[in-house]
């Protein structure tokens, strides 16, 4: 029997992981605000609407959410971030699943004067952006705690194309690493949160996240 797995906000990225899942194993339901994704399974909801609707089948096991801001003001930071999320819990509250992945960025750090940041370290307050998203993080521990997994993504590019992200992951390498936490049952015992970010250098600048805890669960770039 296959697993479902649900993706909420069905993009680019979300679009390269199922290419790559292996659909004799799992069955993909996509939601997108627009109805022109090319998903056999897929359900248009505008999560910054009051409509709500049921969900047919209503056990997954694994839900995705890529949170995606109209444009970077403020307002719309907080409608695409934080509004949205309270939209999506009081819909997850109606099904049953094993796992939530939420993806954020980290952005969450701000601009960092240590050399090397990483999960445990204190954020800092940073502008609205920076804040707003650490308020993202704090409100989805709170609804889903121990089912919940944060990927926090560094600044995403395509391959054979330039970039100057100091911090990067290409859009290849971000659906492979939904995949990993897709196939992979760890038990985690409380929520987990990973950077999502490349060894390489970039414009000769050394990146300042550190990716050993990703790597150290098992994922190779």
């Amino acid at each position: 029997m296959k697993k479902n797995i649900l993706i909420i906000g069905y993009g680019e990225v979300a679009s390269r992981l199922s290419e790559i899942l292996d659909l004799s194993k799992y069955k993909v339901i996509g939601i997108s605000r627009n109805n022109k994704k090319n998903l056999d399974c897929h359900i248009c909801w505008d999560w910054l609407s009051d409509n709500s609707f049921s969900l047919d089948p209503d056990t997954f096991d694994s839900i995705i959410f890529f949170p995606k801001p109209n444009s970077i003001n403020e307002n719309d930071y907080k409608d695409g971030f934080l509004k949205s999320s309270n939209n999506i819990n009081n819909l997850i509250k109606t099904i049953s699943y094993q796992k939530f992945i939420s993806i954020s960025s980290t952005r969450v750090y701000g601009p960092s004067k240590k050399e090397i940041v990483s999960e445990d370290d204190i954020l800092i307050q940073n502008g609205f952006r920076t804040e707003i998203i650490q308020d993202y993080e704090k409100k989805q521990l709170n609804y889903y705690q121990d089912k919940l997994i944060i990927l926090r993504f560094a600044g995403l590019y395509d391959q054979n194309k330039p970039h100057n992200y100091k911090n990067s992951l290409s859009r290849n390498n971000a659906a492979k690493i939904i995949k990993f936490f897709v196939e992979n049952d760890f038990k985690f015992k409380s929520s987990e949160i990973f950077n999502c970010c490349e060894d390489k250098l970039n414009l000769n600048k050394e990146r300042n996240i550190s990716n050993n805890k990703l790597k150290k669960l098992g994922f190779n770039f």
